[in-house]
């Protein structure tokens, strides 16, 4: 059985750490032409005890609008339920911070899959990749962006 884990707000000293996790699915490159620079004031951290064992990111882009950064979990701890806990955390922040929409780029078919059946987005566009960042036989984003105040009246939460 998976140990509990809690989900909490970066800080400072998490960066390597989070910079070690992010390497498991390339998308360490920061700063880069595809993440320019990664705000730990807007990350979350799932621990296990004391080690931090996943992160995701967001980013405020106007007055309605969000965009989330990077997410991901290391591949032991993968299937816990732990992504999905800090993409609902990441989605409350926003919507308590009055954001309804929110887009995010992806490019591995499960992801891109999972986003639509757990989170309510759909696929608006494709972007261009400007080197190599996350899977490298893959040469473009998809764009997916979701209704936040819809998403949260479809599906309770604690």
């Amino acid at each position: 059985m998976p140990e509990s884990y809690t989900i909490r707000p970066a800080r400072p000293e998490d960066m390597p750490t989070m910079l070690e996790i992010l390497k498991t699915v390339n998308m360490h490159h920061i700063p880069s032409p595809e993440m320019p620079e990664l705000d730990w004031r807007c990350c979350f951290v799932a621990e296990i005890g004391d080690r931090v064992v996943g992160m995701s990111g967001y980013k405020i882009l106007s007055a309605t609008e969000g965009k989330t950064t990077l997410m991901a979990v290391l591949p032991e701890f993968r299937r816990w339920g732990i992504g999905r806990a800090l993409q609902v955390k990441r989605m409350l922040i926003l919507l308590d911070l009055d954001i309804r929409f929110l887009t995010t780029n992806a490019d591995r078919p499960e992801t891109i899959a999972w986003y639509k059946k757990y989170f309510g987005y759909q696929e608006i566009g494709t972007l261009p990749k400007e080197h190599e960042f996350g899977r490298p036989d893959v040469d473009c984003w998809t764009t997916l962006r979701t209704d936040l105040i819809a998403w949260n009246k479809a599906h309770k939460h604690e």
